[in-house]
């Protein structure tokens, strides 16, 4: 992939439909490129990816039903911390992978910025998380609702909460990809001076998150089915398990629903890449769209100066000639 031509072709105004376009065109153009550049950090976080689910079904289908609700199991527990750093750690490398395409910087040079974004993201996930659940309880209090039994208004309250936080979540989409762009931003820019652009088009990323969630959904079900096959068997197999009958899956049916759940985690990973890619082309658009800002206030303040100057130039040469006409006079009078 050529960097230069593609940073070239990076800065222009374009539509949410250019965007998409480009985007595509960049994964259709260089897929070997993209693959051989890409290919063991993706799939690596997608053995990391299959494994974490599979494992957290397991235990927690050998967790006992009779246990309390406030039961916590251990196993599940240092499983899902063990699962959660190691995607974050392959997360990283994957994403620098992916960045470097776009910037032409080394992978190990983009780790660090990749890391830190990823880190806020999750932080920022756990605050919405905390404000839904507050949201949802808060409620309760005073009253003869419980966890159980809320009342309408916890869910309309908690509802009220998560369309607050998308509105005001989508506009870090541009001002993260300008902080691992561009290496001179801070990672205190994702919430500063970029957040508030990105908040100003507000609208142009909506469209391109509606219109590539769209996309990302609809690839998603259809490179999914045999993974929704193999899940659907499996529940099936549960349910009759619990009501009495035998279990009719084969030994290797686990083995292949890993190795299904691997393919398919690697076949989605590259459609979240050409996500990326969609919003690398969106944040180009939203530079080039600040530029012109810039240059047409630029052009009127230079314009408005040499309108003032000009007057001022004019009252000057006005004010010369008076004075000329009155040492005129003056003369004539000697």
């Amino acid at each position: 992939m050529n960097t230069d031509h593609i940073e070239n072709e990076l800065y222009k105004v374009r539509s949410v439909r250019a965007c998409i376009k480009s985007a595509t065109d960049m994964m259709i153009s260089n897929p070997l490129t993209i693959l051989r550049r890409t290919w063991l950090p993706t799939l690596v976080l997608s053995i990391v990816t299959s494994l974490s689910i599979l494992l957290s079904a397991f235990f927690e289908s050998q967790q006992p039903t009779t246990a309390g609700a406030s039961t916590v199991n251990a196993p599940l527990l240092i499983l899902g911390v063990i699962s959660l750093v190691a995607y974050i750690a392959i997360a990283s490398w994957w994403g620098a992978s992916v960045i470097s395409l776009l910037t032409g910087r080394k992978v190990k040079d983009n780790i660090r910025r990749i890391l830190y974004s990823l880190l806020a993201v999750i932080g920022l996930y756990i605050i919405v998380g905390v404000c839904v659940s507050v949201g949802y309880t808060l409620p309760m209090f005073g009253g003869k609702a419980s966890l159980g039994h809320p009342t309408i208004i916890s869910p309309l309250v908690a509802g009220i909460v998560v369309v607050l936080a998308l509105i005001f979540t989508l506009p870090i989409s541009y001002s993260s990809m300008k902080y691992l762009v561009e290496p001179q931003q801070k990672l205190t820019s994702i919430v500063g001076k970029p957040y508030m652009t990105g908040l100003h088009r507000w609208g142009f990323l909506f469209m391109a998150a509606l219109l590539g969630g769209i996309i990302i959904s609809i690839l998603i079900v259809i490179t999914g089915v045999p993974e929704i096959i193999l899940e659907t068997a499996k529940k099936a197999n549960d349910i009759g398990m619990a009501m009495g009958d035998s279990n009719g899956l084969s030994a290797s049916f686990t083995v292949l629903q890993f190795f299904v759940t691997i393919l398919c985690y690697f076949i989605w990973y590259y459609i979240y890449c050409w996500m990326n890619f969609v919003y690398y082309y969106v944040y180009g658009s939203i530079e080039a769209k600040e530029m012109a800002k810039k240059d047409v206030i630029t052009t009127t303040t230079g314009n408005s100066a040499d309108n003032h100057d000009i007057e001022a130039i004019d009252k000057h040469l006005k004010l010369e000639a008076g004075k000329a006409s009155d040492s005129k006079l003056d003369i004539e009078d000697i």
